[in-house]
């Protein structure tokens, strides 16, 4: 899939988007993973699923579903700065 989002704690501050990345959008497999290795984090790709091309969502991660500790796992990386390991991460999303 190829999405546009938006990256705000679950207090709705902003921290970042794909339009703040000149427009380039997050392109993933939706349950698919490399070598046993996850290629998007779990909330976002379970927050995917059952979308339509053109919808929007938003959906709130727990922290269990968001960043992992490392980058050199192979793993989506780290906690963005500006969250806490306990924070929820809301994500709007456009497929």
């Amino acid at each position: 899939v190829n999405i546009q989002w938006v990256l705000k704690r679950s207090n709705g501050y902003f921290i970042d988007s794909s339009s703040n990345n000149d427009g380039v959008p997050f392109i993933f497999t939706v349950g698919g993973d490399v070598g046993g290795k996850q290629r998007a984090i779990a909330g976002l790709d379970e927050g995917i699923r059952g979308m339509r091309v053109g919808g929007i969502r938003r959906i709130v991660m727990p922290p269990a579903l968001t960043y992992v500790a490392g980058l050199n796992d192979g793993m989506p990386g780290p906690i963005p700065s500006g969250f806490g390991p306990k924070q929820r991460i809301r994500r709007v999303i456009e497929l």
